[in-house]
């Protein structure tokens, strides 16, 4: 078990960039029945949800296409789209350095979880209900703060995160909350 952990951990990280600084934390599943306390990964009972029963219309949700060239051009993002994937999410990045309220630019993510749920957040601290439109969302640090992730339910069993990274999560929490907000009207 711990060198599969390990493992989809590792191949989260590995295709992050080096020239952006921070990096979207996708999250692995873990078989514990603990709560989740703290760090990127995430706890509880493995999910056994089936794709039709919660994530079935997340499966097929491309998140490097979830995003128009006009609403890129609105969040201010600037690099090309690098997708990946973990067994738990499938994920793409940008690198977004038109943001007056960050200097220095950030890097922005958008992971689909199709089998996992806001209940299977794993956060630094408190998880921040949020209005994201009519959805349930909820806001966190991740990656021992570096990272701040808006989670917006699609169903009680799946969530597509919206994550800012590159510096204080805190402080790029606006810039993630915003793009949210873009994201949610396209969601299924």
């Amino acid at each position: 078990m711990g060198v599969v952990s390990a493992a989809v951990l590792l191949g989260g990280l590995v295709g992050c960039s080096q020239e952006t600084p921070g990096r979207p934390v996708v999250e692995a599943t873990s078989t514990t029945d603990a709560p989740a306390t703290g760090g990127s990964g995430e706890s509880g009972s493995p999910s056994t949800t089936s794709p039709d029963s919660g994530g079935g219309s997340l499966a097929s949700l491309d998140p490097c296409e979830m995003l128009t060239d006009s609403q890129k051009s609105e969040l201010g993002v600037t690099g090309q789209a690098e997708p990946d994937e973990t067994t738990s999410a499938k994920y793409c990045k940008w690198r977004v350095d038109a943001n007056p309220a960050v200097p220095g630019g950030y890097q922005l993510a958008l992971a689909v979880f199709p089998e996992l749920g806001l209940d299977r957040v794993n956060a630094v601290g408190e998880k921040t209900p949020v209005p994201v439109g009519s959805r349930r969302a909820i806001q966190s640090l991740r990656a021992g703060g570096g990272v701040c992730a808006i989670s917006i339910e699609v169903t009680a069993t799946s969530r597509v995160d919206v994550q800012a990274s590159g510096g204080d999560g805190k402080a790029l929490c606006p810039a993630a909350l915003d793009a949210a907000k873009v994201v949610e009207p396209e969601l299924p």
